[in-house]
């Protein structure tokens, strides 16, 4: 959680005073990638007004820092009210891809989900986002391929005494790698 990715981008949970970075990630996006996120065209006002809505307290968020302290990438991991199952949406800047930040956050989700008692994380896609279906397999996903709403599941283990402890000392890793990066 705490180390850099393949990419050299550093991922860490997010917080209320992260919603102008993640503001200006997904306005930074083309339209078609804020297409493929969201599944439908999203102006600014409805990108904008999703923004405010994150609710960090119930939800969880992650991001993905490069060495200046830019969010590049960007996961929402949502919690269903049944308390078994959550659902990740991620983005990563165009100048980030293919070199790993999906996968890490994907992984950093999932861990999250897994130590908070969640037994499941789906993944909806949009069916011509073959990235994220390409992401899904390695991250080794059960695809299930419905026309109209593709989505990918991963199975999450119980948590243990270990994977609480490797998340938070992870986040401390990272909150501190942080500081160096926007301090400079």
């Amino acid at each position: 959680a705490g180390t850099p990715t393949a990419s050299g981008l550093l991922i860490a949970q997010l917080g209320p005073s992260h919603r102008r970075q993640v503001a200006a990630h997904l306005l930074s996006l083309p339209p078609g990638d804020r297409r493929l996120r969201f599944g439908y065209t999203i102006g600014d006002t409805s990108l904008l007004a999703y923004v405010r809505s994150l609710r960090f307290i119930r939800d969880a968020a992650f991001g993905g820092f490069d060495d200046q302290g830019q969010l590049q990438a960007f996961a929402h991991l949502a919690f269903d009210e049944d308390q078994h199952s959550s659902e990740l949406g991620l983005s990563v800047s165009p100048v980030a891809r293919r070199r790993g930040a999906g996968l890490a956050l994907l992984e950093r989700a999932a861990a999250h989900a897994r130590n908070r008692g969640r037994h499941s994380l789906v993944l909806a896609y949009v069916p011509e986002n073959e990235a994220l279906a390409s992401l899904a397999r390695r991250a080794g996903m059960t695809l299930v391929h419905d026309p109209l709403e593709p989505r990918a599941y991963l199975s999450l283990e119980a948590a243990t005494p270990a994977s609480v402890l490797q998340e938070a000392f992870g986040e401390a890793i990272a909150a501190v790698d942080l500081g160096f990066r926007v301090g400079n």
